[in-house]
């Protein structure tokens, strides 16, 4: 028996099923990235004028949450992947 580690590159291949629930976290995270990025790029272009810098501000502090949640939909995933397997993600070597 094969114990995997919660940040196993091989977590998310096990099975089908392991395979779907990676692939939809990987969506959460693509999303989570494209908006944390034009946030930032809406931020950047509101600071070309002083009477928008506010605004900017607060671009710039949600695109900085949404960074830092993309650790977090990662060891979700990861979590979601062990449960899968009753906690423990293991499998068998082979025979």
């Amino acid at each position: 028996m094969f114990r995997f580690s919660l940040f196993d590159r091989r977590l998310p291949h096990l099975s089908p099923r392991h395979i779907e629930i990676s692939s939809r976290y990987d969506f959460f995270y693509a999303i989570n990235d494209l908006l944390a990025g034009v946030l930032f790029i809406v931020g950047s272009v509101l600071f070309f004028k002083a009477e928008t810098e506010y605004a900017a501000t607060w671009f710039f502090l949600v695109g900085s949450v949404l960074f830092t949640v993309r650790p977090a939909i990662r060891v979700v995933r990861n979590l979601h992947l062990q449960r899968v397997n009753g906690g423990t993600a293991s499998v068998s070597e082979g025979p």
